[in-house]
């Protein structure tokens, strides 16, 4: 009786083990199968101009000739395209028109665990709102915002000092962000804050300075209220309500080069 026990568990253990490895191999399959998808997707619609010495004076921003009309033939809910040069994240953005409207499905439209980078459906869709977000999962194979967390990292502090800039795309526009603060929070804390008045943004701005786990950069200006990005990705155990958030202020804006 006990050898029969301990066989039906051996073979349950083993049931476990070929369960979570088909699981494993079949959400890599399908990170792989975005990863493609968004790679593919910027070779079509992006081309870099490249930049030399002589041009800072006339083009201080990382110029990206963005196809903006075939990415609205491809999706009508596209907004912009983000750039963040310290960590190599370059994606389109969507509005959402209903919550979680693109948790799980791509650009194209296909239903994959890597989702969407997509703005908050209270956000501004020409990213002048008073604090506009973005959601990117925090993908394990690093893509969508799975390397955010890496602003995070003590060796990679002093990086963000040298590339503190986001970039945000639009059809018209090409708006620089500094960053100046990040913190891991909880689902529906005050990171989330819908900003609508004046009274609003101060008070935003006092809940990170008292939760932000990065110093203020130095003669950095809030006056006249410049719109907020703050960019949210998942942080500790999958399914969990933890956070990890960044926030960055407009310092800048071009007419974008088409």
């Amino acid at each position: 009786m006990k050898k029969a026990i301990r066989i039906i568990a051996i073979i349950a253990c083993l049931a476990v083990i070929v369960y979570e490895g088909v699981h494993i191999y079949l959400d890599q399959k399908e990170y792989t199968v975005a990863e493609n998808l968004y790679e593919t997707l910027e070779a079509e619609v992006m081309t870099v101009t490249p930049q030399t010495e002589d041009q800072p004076g006339v083009i201080n921003y990382p110029v990206r000739n963005i196809d903006f009309e075939k990415l609205l033939s491809i999706n009508p809910d596209t907004t912009a395209w983000l750039y963040f040069p310290l960590l190599d994240i370059s994606y389109p953005v969507v509005k959402e028109q209903e919550i979680n409207q693109y948790l799980y499905t791509t650009f194209e439209g296909t239903r994959n665990k890597a989702g969407c980078l997509f703005e908050d459906v209270l956000s501004d869709e020409d990213f002048c709102g008073m604090h506009d977000i973005i959601f990117g999962h925090n993908m394990k194979n690093g893509s969508m915002f799975g390397t955010l967390k890496k602003v995070y990292q003590e060796e990679n502090k002093e990086l963000l000092e040298q590339k503190p800039y986001i970039y945000v795309y639009t059809n018209d526009y090409v708006f620089e962000y500094r960053i100046f603060a990040y913190y891991i929070t909880t689902v529906g804390s005050g990171a989330y804050t819908e900003v609508k008045s004046a009274e609003d943004y101060d008070e935003f701005l006092k809940f990170i300075s008292t939760h932000s786990a990065y110093s203020m950069p130095e003669g950095l200006s809030f006056e006249g209220r410049p719109s907020i990005l703050t960019l949210s990705t998942c942080s500790g155990k999958a399914g969990g309500r933890q956070r990890f958030v960044i926030h960055a202020v407009k310092v800048n804006y071009w007419d974008r080069i088409k």
